[in-house]
């Protein structure tokens, strides 16, 4: 428990975390990376598996890992400057925050990588392809922005589909066993460190790309 206090009070002085409380923060991230290059935005980073490789792989692209726990986000940035990565940055901030941030950063790509499902229907709203999360994510993406979820659970990939039809909303990929495809795009072949277990516990892994 001191370790992960001790990460909680050192994060916010990482050059390359950023926190939805202050007021700038939005400005303080366009200083941060200091370009034109096109944003991508991880929801619920953890350590961060997506965005690194990711920005590993696209170096002209701009990448922000997001989560509200403040001592996730410590991992994810000790993974990004261990990788010397500059094109990368990390936010502590609640998903249900990213409209009020974002008024002129917009996002290419959202990343939603192995959240949590809430099973019961009493949850619902809490899954992250909620239309009340969709409606955040329409206002903070580009016109032809996409939405990709990464999952091992039946319930949220089965209710994303059920959404993405209510919606009347653009289905581009949908897959329930990911890795019975070959020629795999890279970007969905990168696994996390949740994804690896579910994989090791012989799980499907299921994707949906999806726009509005």
């Amino acid at each position: 428990m001191r370790k992960k206090h001790k990460k909680i009070a050192e994060v916010r002085t990482f050059k390359n975390v950023f926190d939805y409380k202050n007021e700038n923060v939005e400005e303080d991230l366009k200083k941060y990376f200091n370009n034109e290059n096109t944003f991508i935005a991880e929801l619920g980073c953890g350590q961060a598996d997506y965005s690194i490789n990711l920005a590993l792989n696209f170096p002209s692209k701009n990448f922000i890992g997001i989560d509200r726990k403040a001592n996730r986000i410590w991992n994810a940035s000790k993974n990004g400057t261990n990788n010397n990565l500059n094109n990368v940055a990390f936010l502590i901030s609640y998903v249900e925050k990213l409209e009020e941030i974002f008024k002129t950063i917009k996002f290419e790509e959202i990343w939603i990588t192995f959240p949590d499902p809430y099973p019961r229907n009493g949850s619902i709203k809490k899954r992250l392809t909620h239309p009340r999360f969709l409606s955040i994510y329409k206002n903070i993406l580009l016109k032809d922005g996409k939405i990709n979820l990464k999952t091992d659970d039946d319930t949220l990939y089965n209710y994303t589909l059920k959404i993405i039809k209510e919606e009347n909303l653009k289905l581009h990929f949908e897959t329930n066993d990911l890795y019975s495809i070959t020629d795999l795009p890279f970007e969905y072949t990168i696994k996390t460190k949740y994804e690896r277990m579910h994989l090791e516990e012989e799980k499907k892994i299921k994707l949906i790309s999806f726009s509005f």
